[in-house]
């Protein structure tokens, strides 16, 4: 028989046993981004503007699991943009609440507004969001304010959107959070090792689209879902 026959063969057999065992695993789950496409999923801006993290109310329609990767970007037309900071898989008929980060400063969240999924932050911002603790506010914030020195090439105007809402919110005046702003900056040329000027060029988006439907990123969902890693 032909020997590029045959290999292609197994190329054919490796990959249907690889999406087998993964359709198995994962019990039938989809990304959100997937869910989204089919219309089995309603996603709304929960908090108001100035809270970090927002949340963000997740609702699955679908007689599947969805899973929400960390990192994913939700995009507002009348709210502000967000990053989600957390994983989680929502359940079948139900809603849950995921925690996100602004990545739009110059821009309030509204609640009630609908996001919809659009791709995945850049591994610098996700490296920022990885060591973040969203559930402690002085950490939170610190982390909210690099994301948005990166965001906004270096400089923030804390007089609008966003940062505006952060300053009443938390009871702070303008100077101290223009302080803040300038520590976040100092903070990521500290992690990324560059100057003030190479700040421009950390990019926001990722190239790779965090919801393609590979047998190998439904592996590696299934497993941080599942186990934790």
């Amino acid at each position: 028989m032909n020997i590029r026959l045959i290999f292609i063969i197994m190329l054919i057999v490796i990959f249907a046993a690889g999406f087998g065992t993964i359709s198995f695993l994962s019990g039938g789950g989809i990304t959100l981004q997937q869910a989204y496409d089919n219309n089995q999923v309603n996603i709304i801006q929960k908090t108001y503007a100035g809270s970090i993290p927002h949340n963000v109310t997740i609702k699955n329609n679908d007689s599947k699991s969805v899973v929400v990767d960390k990192g994913t970007i939700l995009k507002g037309k009348d709210s502000q943009d967000l990053v989600i900071v957390e994983d989680k898989k929502i359940n079948p008929n139900t809603n849950d609440t995921v925690r996100a980060y602004c990545i739009e400063p110059d821009q309030k969240a509204i609640p009630g507004k609908i996001l919809t999924p659009s791709g995945a932050v850049s591994g610098q911002i996700k490296q920022i969001i990885d060591s973040s603790n969203p559930s402690d506010l002085q950490n939170a914030t610190q982390s909210q304010l690099q994301i948005w020195v990166i965001v906004g090439k270096g400089n923030v105007d804390p007089y609008t959107g966003e940062a505006m809402a952060v300053v009443q919110n938390q009871k702070i005046k303008y100077y101290q959070l223009q302080q803040k702003l300038n520590t976040a900056k100092t903070e990521v040329m500290q992690r990324f090792n560059i100057t003030q000027e190479a700040i421009k060029n950390i990019p926001i988006t990722s190239d790779s689209n965090i919801s393609a439907n590979t047998w190998g990123n439904d592996l590696r969902q299934w497993i941080k879902i599942n186990f934790g890693i």
